[in-house]
């Protein structure tokens, strides 16, 4: 009877309570635990205290790379992620048979950093001869890295094709221009050049000039589709012109003073979207920022989407204005440099968060080129080698001269990837981050032609100067295991 007693039922009651509180209260904690682990909580026993760490994702290319901090290795390696206490840090990535890569980072508490963009490079680099051509007068890769388009003789009308989709195996096939496709004059000689691809990397805009007159021709790589002189068909005088998208049919272009959109398959000019345009951008299809003079005033003007913004900032006409527009994590960013300064402007269709620039740059020289990245995080502005790079993301600046004089100061450095940069100053091939940081010599190039990593990451194509005429090369990126 003694078991079925009342005091013993209370007994049971509470401890079963007490039990549940007991555990409830254990989930709560360890919930509340792991919830501070994964905000980067930790406790620090040299401090005594508990602190907030950064968490950073490390990934190299090739991956399984060692990963030493502050002089350190960790029991991680690439690509992987790892707490990491807030402050400055030096970050290196060692893996055998390659190139060490250092990088100083200043963590702040409860920060995502992405060290994900480590390309390793060979101790030895082999380069060798893909194809040898008489000239090559100038050269484009596409932008999915597959192809690279190339103009030997610049008087003749044909171009070369080359397919870099194999990295193992390069392909070549010569394209002709059709002679309805571009004026001849008698007695005189053309000139063609190549300007871009579209983005969908099937067409190709090549300059011809011929006496006084200049044309655009658009070219298939496939051959499917007849090559077009743009300029004879919509009968317009371009002295400027980007693709719009991937048809090939669609372009912004600048004519004597006017800015317009132009449809080539239609066979429609627009209105004027900017006068007295002195120079544009285009970002994908249809984001632009322009530069024009109008009573004695000299403007940033934009198109988003469509929505057009002429006034964004005014100046007097005493010095250049470049400008140029990106998109970074579905917020648009203008880029206005004049003289030593550049104002970065967010959003430039918002009238409040337009008045004010989100940063202004300061730098050592003038500036005669303004780029964003790849990926539109970062600002890049300079002349020649020389330049500074602003990060949207950690709100950092860093200023950067690179050796050797540019054959054009004028002329932006190219970049190789999201992180990377390009320049063939010194007769150098040299890959330099971002930042200036880790700066590589792969090969010995001709100044002024463009490289182009491969798809896979394993061949890097440049152009060097042989001693019968120029040769497309590539330089292997990896070991072979």
């Amino acid at each position: 009877m003694q078991e079925h007693s009342p005091d013993l039922k209370r007994k049971r009651l509470a401890l079963r309570y007490f039990s549940y509180g007991v555990m409830s209260v254990a989930i709560i904690a360890i919930s509340i635990v792991c919830i501070l682990l994964a905000l980067g909580y930790g406790f620090d026993f040299k401090k005594n205290e508990v602190v907030q760490r950064a968490l950073v994702q490390f990934r190299s290319f090739p991956v399984n790379a060692r990963i030493i901090l502050d002089d350190k290795e960790l029991s991680i390696r690439t690509p992987n992620k790892f707490n990491i206490d807030p402050g400055q840090h030096t970050v290196m990535m060692k893996l055998s048979g390659y190139r060490d890569w250092t990088k100083n980072v200043t963590l702040d508490p409860g920060e995502l950093r992405w060290l994900n963009y480590a390309r390793l490079v060979p101790q030895t680099v082999t380069t060798s001869s893909v194809r040898d051509f008489p000239v090559i007068s100038s050269n484009i890769p596409s932008p999915d890295r597959k192809w690279m388009a190339i103009y030997g003789d610049p008087s003749q009308p044909e171009l070369t094709i080359a397919d870099l989709r194999d990295s193992d195996q390069a392909k070549f096939e010569t394209v002709k221009i059709p002679a309805q496709a571009y004026t001849a004059v008698e007695g005189q000689v053309g000139n063609f050049r190549l300007i871009e691809w579209d983005f969908g990397a099937r067409f190709i805009l090549v300059k011809h000039t011929i006496a006084d007159k200049t044309e655009f021709i658009r070219v298939d790589r496939t051959n499917q589709v007849p090559a077009e002189n743009i300029t004879a068909k919509l009968n317009i005088a371009i002295s400027d012109i980007h693709f719009s998208g991937t048809s090939g049919n669609v372009f912004y272009a600048k004519d004597a003073t006017d800015l317009r959109k132009l449809d080539l398959a239609a066979g429609t000019i627009s209105s004027p979207l900017g006068s007295n345009v002195a120079s544009f951008v285009l970002y994908k299809n249809d984001n632009l920022s322009f530069v024009n003079d109008k009573d004695g005033k000299r403007y940033v003007g934009v198109s988003v989407e469509g929505k057009a913004k002429a006034g964004l900032r005014s100046y007097d006409t005493t010095q250049p204005v470049l400008s140029s527009i990106s998109s970074y994590f579905g917020d648009t960013y203008v880029a206005v440099a004049r003289g030593t300064s550049v104002e970065i402007i967010k959003n430039p269709l918002d009238e409040e968060s337009s008045k004010k620039a989100l940063s202004t740059v300061t730098l050592p020289v003038m500036a005669n080129w303004l780029q964003f990245s790849s990926s539109g995080r970062f600002i890049v502005a300079g002349t020649g080698t020389q330049f500074v790079t602003y990060d949207l993301e950690t709100k950092e600046t860093f200023s950067v001269n690179l050796p050797g004089t540019s054959v054009d100061a004028t002329r932006p450095l190219q970049w190789l990837d999201d992180y990377s940069l390009i320049s063939t100053a010194d007769h150098n091939l040299r890959l330099s981050e971002f930042d200036g940081a880790n700066q590589q010599v792969i090969t010995d190039v001709e100044p002024g032609f463009f490289a182009s990593i491969s798809d896979d990451g394993r061949r890097l194509y440049s152009v060097a100067k042989t001693s019968s005429g120029y040769s497309l090369q590539a330089s292997k990126m990896t070991i072979d295991n």
